[in-house]
């Protein structure tokens, strides 16, 4: 079953993000399990969300690469977050040659 990860990081701002993004590389060097990967911006904090495949994968992830990212970028807090199984994951195609397929994990 898919692990939900809902991520608030007060204080982070989008040039930091992108700071980040650039260390990690979680964009073009995906880390094994990471399904799914939205971030925006809300009253003066990072919120993300994230499928995984697991929960241990996301902890490795954030242990492993995160966590250094963090420190190299100069980045200082902690964020809050939360972890549960995912209900449903459904995501349109946005393909009008494909409309009504869907993605879902579960």
């Amino acid at each position: 079953m898919s692990e939900v990860i809902s991520i608030r990081f007060e204080g982070m701002t989008p040039t930091q993000y992108d700071t980040l993004r650039g260390i990690v590389r979680w964009d073009t060097d995906a880390p094994e399990g990471m399904r799914v990967h939205i971030a925006t911006f809300v009253d003066g904090a990072l919120c993300m969300t994230d499928v995984w495949d697991s929960a241990e994968q996301y902890a490795q992830f954030a242990q492993t690469r995160i966590g250094p990212g963090l420190a190299q970028a100069g980045i200082e807090g902690q964020p809050e977050s939360t972890v549960g199984p995912a209900h449903e994951v459904w995501l349109d195609s946005a393909d009008d040659d494909t409309a009504g397929n869907k993605v879902v994990f579960q």
